[in-house]
């Protein structure tokens, strides 16, 4: 950033404060639009169960379950907690959600130290933060909210690396932070951590490609090559120690893995086991195919735009012999390639049946999107065939539809029930009616969902004492005679045309006008 004069400076503040305003209004939406009450998802419930294990018992290997794949995020929600002095359950479900804020910030300065130009750096921002799949990851319960800031952080030191290397103090500086940013990385997911440290080899293969064609011009990436190397070797060193060494449960998943295929695909792809098919859940999670098509267009129109553009730079060089000699366009035009081709083989994989764990794309695009935003704004930017005119209704009419496209992805990011079947809130009424049961029969399962939304709910509120308590959820136990039921329920019921699973005969033995508590009547001398 060094080099620009005070009015640039002064313009890409301006764009990280606006990007920084946009992504608290978005962290906010989904508590605004349920009045507080959201459940946070399945996800975020078992990470709420594994940090208050962790927060008990002071230990990172717990009696009480941990995480497989990393313990950074568990720790640093234990040590905020233990600054501030906040439940776990405000910081999972308030203020967790405004951590997107520390991923804007680092974003925009990768994006700034990539592209060299305010404009294209605060048209990446806002790409970026129309992305739904994205969205979803950073306003969840969960590590992807602190590990995607430190991909983007990882990225920014690795660039400012290879350009400060002939300034021995600068270069020090940034490549231990490198390395300490990589191994916290590879501390709060070191799937996602290998899956990353695959993208930096493949932009590495591609870098040398790029040289075999250019053997006739001077080196001028020999230093950006030999950077890419050293972190792409350093890096796995530190993913192989903390997986088969430093942190047992890493490898527990690998290693149960039913073949050679879901091992590899579970350590160089960012897989974790999914209990359902990704593809399939389209039509029960939407109301409408034509819905689904809708709320994710920021994704098909980012990913098809990309790749033409990708496509058509990489066309030119190769017709006019003239690749990238700049380190900036060189990294960024192979990180989209090698990431490009992570998320395509995440989809041959999943198409094929070879894994077990159908979820991978839905992990790998958030990281492809983070890449290919600034490949779109560069192009856009660096158009000088627009008259000033024309370049202003052009730029106008690019913010009216990336704002329009953030609405949009806002809508599929935080399940909005007008759109969706898989719903993300809870009524008070339903914890009231939870509570009087698991008060009433602590030792008698309680049926309270078609799914994980009130189970998450509750262990966001209150893990330590839901840890052993029977809530029983999706299709009901045999031996499960106690039956919530509540408005969101019955019209979460009708909208995906569910049965409801209790008997036409069931006694009500809780009312509080929303939510009622149901016991099936005795069949036998033995039931209650």
């Amino acid at each position: 950033m060094s080099g620009m004069n005070p009015t640039k400076s002064s313009k890409g503040t301006v764009s990280l404060l606006l990007a920084l305003a946009v992504s608290i209004l978005i962290g906010l939406y989904p508590h605004i639009r349920y009045n507080g009450h959201l459940s946070g998802g399945g996800d975020a419930g078992r990470f709420a169960v594994w940090i208050a294990s962790m927060q008990s018992q002071m230990t990172i290997l717990t009696s009480g379950g941990t995480y497989g794949n990393g313990y950074g995020y568990q720790a640093l929600v234990v040590l905020s907690n233990h600054i501030t002095g906040l439940d776990l359950g405000v910081f999972q479900t308030y203020l967790g959600t405004l951590l997107i804020v520390w991923t804007v910030f680092v974003a925009w300065l990768f994006y700034r130290e990539i592209t060299q130009s305010n404009l294209a750096t605060g048209l990446a921002m806002f790409i970026l933060l129309a992305q739904p799949e994205l969205l979803f990851a950073l306003l969840r319960g969960t590590h992807e909210k602190f590990s995607r800031g430190l991909m983007f952080l990882c990225l920014y030191l690795l660039v400012r690396s290879i350009l400060a290397r002939r300034q021995l103090r600068l270069f020090v500086s940034f490549l231990l932070a490198f390395y300490l940013a990589g191994y916290a990385l590879i501390s709060f997911n070191n799937l996602l951590a290998i899956s990353f440290i695959a993208a930096l080899a493949l932009a590495l293969a591609l870098s040398l490609f790029i040289r075999q064609l250019n053997r006739a011009r001077p080196d001028n990436n020999s230093a950006t090559r030999r950077r890419l190397l050293y972190a792409v070797l350093i890096l796995l060193v530190l993913a192989f120690i903390f997986t088969f060494y430093a942190y047992p449960p890493a490898r527990k998943g690998i290693v149960i893995a039913e073949s050679a295929t879901d091992r590899l695909a579970l350590l160089f792809l960012d897989v974790e086991e999914a209990t359902e098919n990704p593809y399939q859940t389209i039509s029960t999670s939407w109301i409408s195919l034509p819905v689904y098509l809708l709320v994710s267009i920021a994704n098909w129109l980012l990913l098809a735009i990309s790749f033409m553009l990708w496509s058509a730079q990489s066309h030119s060089w190769w017709r006019c012999h003239t690749w990238p000699d700049e380190p900036r366009d060189l990294l960024l035009w192979s990180l989209y390639g090698s990431f490009g081709f992570l998320g395509a083989l995440s989809i041959a994989v999943d198409v094929s049946g070879a894994m077990s764990a159908r979820n991978i794309q839905h992990r790998v695009f958030p990281s492809f999107a983070m890449i290919a935003a600034p490949v779109v704004a560069n192009w856009v930017v660096r158009r000088q065939e627009f008259r000033p005119v024309a370049r202003r209704l052009v730029y106008g009419m690019l913010v009216a539809g990336i704002a329009l496209l953030s609405l949009v992805a806002l809508a599929k990011s935080s399940n909005e029930p007008l759109l969706s079947n898989k719903w993300s809130f809870y009524s008070p009424n339903e914890f009231k009616a939870v509570d009087w049961t698991l008060t009433t029969n602590p030792n008698a399962p309680t049926w309270i969902s078609y799914d994980e939304r009130l189970r998450a709910a509750i262990h966001n509120c209150c893990p330590w004492e839901v840890e052993e308590t029977l809530l029983d959820a999706w299709r009901p136990e045999p031996g499960t005679r106690n039956y919530l039921m509540s408005n969101v329920i019955r019209a979460r019921a009708k909208r995906s045309n569910l049965s409801l699973p209790i008997e036409g005969d069931s006694l009500r033995v809780y009312d509080n006008g929303s939510a009622e508590i149901y016991r099936l009547r005795p069949r036998t001398p033995f039931q209650k």
